[in-house]
C-alpha cells in the first residue's frame, strides 16, 4: 500500500488531456509535456486514482489490445522528468525540476470566473463587430488611414519618438494582458516575459500549458490579443470621426496622438499575420488549425537539414517528430526561409542605415552639445532607446539559449 500511495502522490501533478485520438501528458509546474498513446494516459489515470501498477497495467493492456509494460512506462516518465519518485535509501537525490514562472499576486488575483466574462459569446460578438467596424472605417475614410508620418505627432521628430515609446508599450502590454486573461478564463496559467522575434524586441505571454485543452478551445487565447486591439482601434477611429465632424471637442494634439495609436494598432494586428515565421499569434492559429505539435522547432530542424549537417541529437529529434509536423514543415519551411530573408533584408537595408545615421547624429549632439541644454538630454534619451531596441534582442537570444540548455526555459 505504501508503494501505491507513493505512485498516487507522484502522478498527482500530472495533467492528462485528450483531443480526439490525441493524448497529452504534462507537468504544468515545470512546463514539460509529451504526447502519449491512449494506453499510457489510461495507465497514469489509474495510478492517480490509487490503483497499483499491476492494476493500471491491466487497464492499459485492455485498451491497447495487447500486453504493455507498466514498469517500463514509469521509467520513461521518470527519465522525462515527469515523475518524482521517492529516492531509495542511500541513493543520490536528483536535483528538483525547476518550477516554471513565478506567481504575481495581483495578477493571480483575477479569478477564472471573472476572466470568463471577457470571453463569452457576447464578448466575442463585440470583438467581431469591432474588427468589422474598424475595417469598414479604414476603407471608407482614407483620411483616417495610418501613415508613417502619424508617428511624428508632436512636430519635433525626437520628442515624438520618445513620446511614442509609452504608447507602444501600452499597446503591447494590453495585447499580452488579454492573452493572459483568455488563458485564465480557461484555467490555463501563463507566464509573462520580455522576449524577441528575430531582430525585434517584444512582450511575450507563454501559453504552453494550453496544450492540455482541446484544440477548439485554444483559438480564444490565441486571438485574444488582436481582439482587444480591434476594440481599441474601433473606439479611437470612432472618436476621430466625431472630432472631425465637430461633434466632440478635443485638443488638436489629442487627435494627433489618436493617429499615432491607430498606426501602432494597425501595425500590431498586421504584424501578427505577416510574421507567422516568427511564432506570432498568426503562427499559433495556423499550427493549431493544422493540428501540429511543435511545428516551429521541426521546421527549423528541417530547414537546417537541407542547408547544413544535423548533429546526431537533431537527426534523432527530426526522426522522432510527429508525422504531421514533418509533413507541414516541408512547405512551411519555405515560408520560414522567405520570412527570414525578408527580415535580414529589412535589417541591412533599412534598420542598419537608420541606426548608423541616427547614432552619428546623436554622437554629434552628445559630444558637441552642452549638458544643460534640452537637445543634449533628448539625444541621450533617444540614444538609450536606440541601443536598447537594437542590442536587447541579441542579449535575450543569448540568455534564452543558456536557459534552454539548463532546462529552465521551454
Amino acid at each position: 500500500m505504501e508503494v501505491v500511495r507513493d505512485l498516487a502522490a507522484a502522478t498527482a501533478p500530472l495533467v492528462v488531456s485528450s483531443d480526439g485520438d490525441e493524448w497529452v501528458l504534462g507537468r504544468p509546474d515545470i512546463g514539460v509535456y509529451v504526447d502519449v498513446p491512449e494506453p499510457g494516459a489510461v495507465f497514469v489515470q489509474s495510478l492517480q486514482s490509487g490503483e497499483s501498477v499491476a492494476e493500471a497495467t491491466a487497464r492499459a493492456s485492455e485498451v491497447a489490445g495487447e500486453p504493455v509494460d507498466g514498469e517500463d512506462f514509469i521509467a520513461v516518465l521518470t527519465d522525462a522528468g515527469l515523475l518524482d519518485l521517492p529516492t531509495p535509501p542511500g541513493a543520490v537525490t536528483p536535483p528538483a525540476a525547476p518550477v516554471r514562472g513565478r506567481q504575481i499576486r495581483w495578477i493571480e488575483g483575477v479569478s477564472p470566473h471573472g476572466a470568463q466574462r471577457l470571453f463569452g459569446r457576447v464578448a466575442w460578438t463585440i470583438y467581431g463587430l469591432a474588427a468589422l467596424g474598424s475595417v469598414a472605417i479604414l476603407f471608407g475614410r482614407p483620411d483616417l488611414r495610418p501613415t508613417f508620418e502619424s508617428v511624428w505627432f508632436l512636430g519635433d521628430p525626437v520628442v515624438s519618438l520618445l513620446a511614442s515609446v509609452p504608447i507602444f508599450i501600452v499597446i503591447g502590454a494590453t495585447h499580452e494582458g488579454w492573452h493572459w486573461l483568455a488563458g485564465r478564463a480557461l484555467g490555463v496559467p501563463a507566464v509573462f516575459r520580455l522576449s524577441y522575434r528575430g531582430v525585434f524586441l517584444v512582450f511575450e505571454t507563454d501559453l504552453t500549458q494550453i496544450v492540455t485543452r482541446p484544440r477548439r478551445q485554444r483559438y480564444g487565447p490565441f486571438l485574444a490579443g488582436m481582439a482587444i486591439e480591434c476594440c481599441m482601434l474601433f473606439a479611437i477611429l470612432l472618436l476621430r470621426i466625431l472630432y472631425l465632424a465637430s461633434v466632440v471637442d478635443l485638443p488638436a494634439v489629442v487627435d494627433r496622438i489618436f493617429g499615432a495609436l491607430v498606426y501602432g494598432l494597425v501595425f500590431s494586428i498586421a504584424w501578427q499575420w505577416a510574421a507567422v515565421f516568427l511564432r506570432s499569434d498568426g503562427y499559433a492559429i495556423l499550427a493549431n488549425a493544422l493540428r501540429c505539435r511543435n511545428l516551429y522547432r521541426v521546421t527549423w530542424v528541417t530547414v537546417k537539414a537541407h542547408l547544413f549537417r544535423l548533429s546526431d541529437d537533431e537527426a534523432a529529434e527530426l526522426a522522432d517528430a510527429h508525422p504531421r509536423d514533418r509533413s507541414v514543415a516541408r512547405w512551411f519551411g519555405l515560408v520560414y526561409v522567405a520570412g527570414m530573408i525578408a527580415m535580414v533584408w529589412i535589417a541591412l537595408e533599412l534598420n542598419l542605415p537608420f541606426l548608423i545615421s541616427m547614432l552619428t547624429w546623436l554622437a554629434g549632439n552628445l559630444i558637441g552639445g552642452a549638458v544643460q541644454t534640452r537637445q543634449f538630454w533628448e539625444s541621450a534619451a533617444v540614444a538609450t532607446y536606440v541601443l536598447i531596441t537594437t542590442f536587447a534582442p541579441l542579449a535575450l537570444a543569448i540568455r534564452e539559449r543558456r536557459l534552454r540548455r539548463a532546462g529552465t526555459l521551454q
